[in-house]
């Protein structure tokens, strides 16, 4: 998996966001707002080939959580950004 290069983190107003392009829209772009941890795993991620795995042991090292609770986030974050096309 690899994040979509095309896409650019930026602070917006204190927020983390990711400019996402609208294929078809009236909307030239629409905007994807990053918690702290989706922020870490992005910084973290961005620009390199990785693994569900690589995801889930990110998540080990940095916070205090169980390997099930890390799998199970882990999951969900490359499930969301899968559907809105951010990982590839």
């Amino acid at each position: 998996m690899k994040i979509n290069p095309e896409l650019k983190l930026r602070t917006i107003v204190g927020e983390s966001v990711v400019l996402m392009n609208s294929e078809g829209s009236r909307d030239m772009s629409k905007i994807m707002a990053l918690n702290s941890t989706s922020k870490f795993l992005w910084e973290k991620l961005f620009g390199k080939d990785f693994t569900l795995e690589d995801v889930v042991n990110l998540l080990l090292d940095a916070y205090d959580v169980d390997r099930e609770r890390a799998e199970e986030d882990a999951g969900k974050w490359v499930e969301q950004l899968t559907e809105l096309k951010v990982i590839q």
